[in-house]
Order: structure tokens, then C-alpha cells, then sequence
């Protein structure tokens, strides 16, 4: 079986292993990211298709089965990043070698690439058009069940290069603040680290050194991305400082609004609008921004 890392590299042609199932589109990899946040338990190994509206399998997820909850992002976060053990790429394929078997991962991960049209996991999870899994979450969250309600939220940076991912069940007053402490500051410190040592590097090798040719130009690209990953930092914790302490009977879309700089979806950027208008005065995030005195 291949390592997560060459996972990540598989291309789309059609898959020479046979599967004991096909994935029905993206219906095994949304539910195999359910079973990381904890929204559904794994139960027994699947041997058919899972479709949306089918009984949840085996136990629920309040009585999951004590040796599971490590594997379960029990703070309803995950991150794009491939060097963190909270990474969604590789927390899912875990998932779907749980709910398949091993001798079927690559393959069924190579057979769903070539179904949606994409070269890889990670390229999945970072669109957010139709064509990833964000677009396709909103679609099944959203348009199917005649309301706007995504469950799993992408908050992501302006290249696109990280992201988190939260889930809207484990929302709390402090989950933008773990978010920060426990993923964006350290990725922060760590890639910024990785910065100064290209640049000492390139100091001691010198203008004539070989291998001091390409540095500036892994220097640069090192600037942009920490550089976005400040941008992201600033956002979100523009976000969490607000102290906003969330109410799931408000809905997905007042409760979301706040996050409207790093969500890749237009209403929440609207509903925010209409919140510091004065507008939802029922709701609780209305009556807390009026308290803070933000209503315009």
C-alpha cells in the first residue's frame, strides 16, 4: 500500500484494481470525513455504496466505541497541511481504509479522482468551486435539503495554499482561539523559521555557490507563503476577537457571517451585511453585535 505523501500524487487514470464497490461520486468521501469529525461512527466495514439518506450504520456517534475517539478530531478541527497529523488528506484516506480495506485505498482513491476530474486529494479539498469538496458540500447541505446549512466549514488563505476546516457541531466561544494556538500561530512560527534559514543559508554559500543560485527564488516563494499565512492569522483572529459565543439556533448562515473573510462563499460575506445593518435583532449573534455596538 502506498504511503499518505505518494497517495496525495495519484493522477486519474482508470483504476486496473477491482473494487468491492464503486464510490458513488463523492458520497464514500464525505462520509469517511464525517467519521474524523465524529458525525457519523464507523461501524462495520462497507460493502455498498452509502447514500445521504440512508440509516446511519452500526452505532451512533454519541456511543462510539471507546478505542475510536482517537481517531475522531474531537475539537471539530482539521487543517490542510500536510506535515500535521491533523491533516483532512490524510485523516480521510484513514478513514476510508477503516471503512474499506487496505488492499483497496489507492484504488479507490485513484477511481474517485478520475470521477470528479481532479489530480489529487489535496487539490479536492482546496477548490472551492464545484469541482471540490467545499462546492460539493454546499450542494448536499444546502440546495438538497432546501436550506443553507454546510456543516463543515473551509476557512481558507488567499492562495489557497491552508486552510482549516471546522465543524459546525463543535462550535464554541473559544474554537477560533484553540484554532489559532493550536494550528495558525505554530505553522506560522515554523514556516517563518523555515524562512530565516534560507536565508542564513544563502548568506554563507555566497553569490557563486551552485546551490546558492536557486535560493532566491525558494527565498521568494517562502516570503509569499509566509506572508499568506500572516494575511490568514490576521483574519482570523480579527474574527475570534470579536468574542462572539455562538447559538446553533441561530442556523449555519448568522453563525458562519463572522468568518466571512476566509470562507469562499458569498453569503456569508451578505449575511454579515445584513447582520451589522440591524437586521436578524431575534437572533443571538444579532443581539451580541448590538451589545458590542457594531449595528450600524
Amino acid at each position: 500500500m502506498l504511503a499518505a505523501r505518494s497517495r496525495e500524487s495519484l493522477r486519474c487514470p482508470a483504476p486496473e484494481v477491482p473494487l468491492m464497490f464503486t464510490p458513488s461520486n463523492d458520497d464514500l468521501v464525505s462520509f469517511a470525513l464525517g467519521c474524523c469529525f465524529g458525525r457519523w461512527s464507523y461501524g462495520e466495514r462497507i460493502s455498498q455504496p452509502y447514500r445521504l439518506l440512508d440509516p446511519i450504520w452500526d452505532e451512533p456517534p454519541a456511543m462510539r466505541r471507546h478505542e475510536e475517539e482517537r481517531t475522531v478530531a474531537l475539537d471539530g478541527i482539521l487543517v490542510d497541511d500536510s506535515e500535521s497529523s491533523d491533516d483532512i488528506v490524510t485523516c480521510t484516506q484513514n478513514a476510508i481504509e477503516r471503512l474499506a480495506s487496505s488492499q483497496q485505498v489507492d484504488a479507490i482513491l485513484v477511481n474517485f479522482c478520475h470521477e470528479v476530474d481532479v489530480s489529487c486529494m489535496r487539490e479536492y479539498f482546496r477548490s472551492p468551486g464545484n469541482g471540490g469538496f467545499w462546492g460539493m458540500h454546499l450542494d448536499r447541505y444546502s440546495k438538497k435539503s432546501r436550506r443553507k446549512a454546510p456543516i463543515y466549514w473551509l476557512l481558507q488563505s488567499s492562495k489557497r495554499n491552508y486552510a482549516l476546516w471546522l465543524y459546525y457541531h463543535r462550535l464554541d466561544k473559544d474554537l477560533l482561539f484553540k484554532a489559532l494556538v493550536n494550528y495558525v500561530e505554530p505553522k506560522l512560527r515554523l514556516e517563518t523559521n523555515n524562512l530565516e534559514t534560507l536565508r542564513e543559508k544563502k548568506a554563507a554559500l555566497g553569490d557563486t555557490d551552485k546551490e546558492a543560485k536557486q535560493l532566491p527564488k525558494n527565498i521568494e516563494q517562502q516570503e509569499d507563503f509566509v506572508s499568506e499565512l500572516r494575511d490568514f492569522e490576521d483574519k482570523l483572529r480579527r474574527a475570534a476577537n470579536l468574542h462572539l459565543e455562538p447559538d446553533l439556533n441561530d442556523g449555519v448562515v448568522l453563525n458562519i457571517a463572522p468568518l466571512h473573510e476566509l470562507v469562499p462563499w458569498k453569503e456569508a460575506k451578505n449575511y454579515w451585511d445584513e447582520l451589522l445593518k440591524g437586521e436578524y435583532e431575534w437572533s443571538s449573534i444579532g443581539k451580541q453585535l448590538r451589545q458590542k455596538g457594531l449595528v450600524k
